[in-house]
């Protein structure tokens, strides 16, 4: 019951569109409250994203006090995200998160940031901001982060500083 109404959520809130610049959630008086979205690509399960409050404008769907919840492709949790607010292209799957975003790793790896994104074709995670990552007792921060889920493959740009924590 509960994957049927995720999937007529679904269905009900995203037409897909790709590109949006706009940063920040609709206003609207309609808002759904306690959502659940589910991601997947053929029969694998990519992320489930719930939301305490969700808005679907411009066909994009807006959510307010994320959290996503990714899986690997044998359907285990690799990582789970938390945001003030996010949004959701059903279109292309992708996931987009804003304020306070923190992933914390099933390998025990933590992502502080403040804006993230993810790529649900190549399953992957962007932070084009400044990002602190703690990994085996290590604090490593830089800019402009791309990761697998699990942060596998950690690639930083820019300046990268380490220091034991």
């Amino acid at each position: 019951m509960k994957r049927l109404l995720s999937i007529l959520l679904i269905a009900l809130f995203s037409t897909g569109c790709e590109g949006k610049k706009e940063k920040s959630m609709p206003s609207s008086d309609e808002g759904i409250y306690n959502v659940e979205i589910i991601q997947k690509n053929y029969e694998t399960k990519s992320f489930e994203l719930w939301a305490g409050e969700l808005v679907n404008k411009n066909d994009t769907t807006w959510g307010k006090n994320i959290k996503v919840i990714f899986f690997d492709p044998s359907g285990d949790t690799s990582s789970v995200l938390y945001a003030r607010k996010g949004w959701y292209v059903e279109k292309t799957g992708n996931v987009g998160a804003e304020g306070d975003v923190r992933v914390y790793a099933k390998r025990g790896d933590t992502l502080f940031t403040d804006e993230l994104l993810y790529i649900d074709t190549k399953r992957e995670i962007h932070a084009p901001k400044h990002v602190t990552i703690y990994r085996n007792g290590q604090k490593i921060e830089g800019r402009e982060l791309v990761s697998d889920v699990n942060f596998r493959k950690v690639e930083i740009g820019g300046k990268v500083v380490g220091k034991e924590d």
